[in-house]
Order: C-alpha cells, then sequence, then structure tokens
C-alpha cells in the first residue's frame, strides 16, 4: 500500500516535472549554434563620425555594445583578442520635419520632426581574414521638437538606435 501511495504522487508530479523541464530548456536556448564555429567573441571599437554631431561616437558605439551584451550573442572582448571586429562608420543624422500644423496667430509650425542615422559596418573575421558583411543599417524615429512630451530628440535617437541593434543582429544570424 505504502508504494501505491508513492507511485501515485509521482504520477501526479510527473507533469510538473515536465513543465519545468521545459521552461528550463527555454532558458538555454541560443542563437549562438548559428553562428560560424571559430568566431566565439567580438570587438566593437569606436565607430567613426562623418557627421557634426557633438559626442555620437561614444552615443552610437555604446548602445551597439550594450545591444551585443543584452542579446548574449557574441561575447564582447578587446580588438587585440578577438575572433571579429565590428567596424563602424556614422554616415548621416538628418532631422527633417514630419508634420505641420497651421494656426491663425502663428501661422506654419512644426509640430513633430523625424530623426534618421545611417550608420555603415563591416563584421571582419579575424581568424579567416575576410570580410563577413559590409552594410549600411538605417534607423529612424520621430519627436516633438517643442520639448512639450516626452518625445525629445535624444528618446528618438536611441529607439533609432535601437532599430539598427537590431537590424545588425538580424543580420549576423542571417548570413549564417
Amino acid at each position: 500500500m505504502r508504494r501505491l501511495i508513492h507511485l501515485s504522487s509521482f504520477v501526479n508530479l510527473f507533469p510538473v516535472i515536465l513543465l519545468c523541464l521545459g521552461i528550463n530548456a527555454c532558458w538555454l536556448y541560443s542563437f549562438k549554434g548559428t553562428l560560424p564555429p571559430d568566431i566565439k567573441n567580438i570587438a566593437i571599437p569606436i565607430f567613426e563620425d562623418r557627421t557634426a554631431e557633438f559626442d555620437i561616437q561614444q552615443i552610437v558605439t555604446d548602445k551597439i555594445r550594450l545591444g551585443f551584451i543584452k542579446e548574449n550573442l557574441l561575447k564582447l572582448v578587446e580588438e587585440e583578442g578577438a575572433h571579429s571586429v565590428l567596424y563602424g562608420t556614422i554616415l548621416s543624422i538628418d532631422d527633417k520635419p514630419l508634420v505641420y500644423t497651421e494656426s491663425a496667430s502663428t501661422g506654419e509650425a512644426v509640430t513633430e520632426y523625424r530623426v534618421t542615422i545611417k550608420i555603415e559596418l563591416e563584421w571582419y573575421d579575424k581568424v579567416n581574414n575576410r570580410s563577413v558583411f559590409k552594410k549600411q543599417f538605417i534607423g529612424y524615429s520621430e519627436y516633438d521638437p517643442t520639448g512639450a512630451t516626452s518625445s525629445t530628440r535624444e528618446n528618438a535617437l536611441g529607439e533609432a538606435l535601437s532599430q539598427i541593434t537590431e537590424d545588425i543582429m538580424n543580420t549576423i544570424l542571417a548570413d549564417w
């Protein structure tokens, strides 16, 4: 009788055990298996800047580095010991009027701008001495130029860089 109770307890716990194992398996899932086996890490040196934007090199480079750290796609290392390097050039940052309003007292006014950032990247495989890809990435977002809302240019630039970072990750994974 005692064995039947233990067996029945096990049978009742079996679905719970399977669920726990399934959840743990999801935590271990990674895209790393789709990358070339000889590339285990990446270096991202400070990007070159071809714009007149103040301090944009550090902002862009840090945002993309942070994206790699968050996604855990490749380990971020210094360039000397890296298997691959992501070289970047900030080609342009443009602010263009997007939405206009008209009032009798002030005339026509811009109520929303779009900031667009264009970056060229080259992912270089140092192990095999070859360029994996060289590609341009574009990100954009809208902001309120008046400062009346939380949609600032700085936030819009961050959103545009998040788009670019996601596109970079997708490009790296798609190439393998």
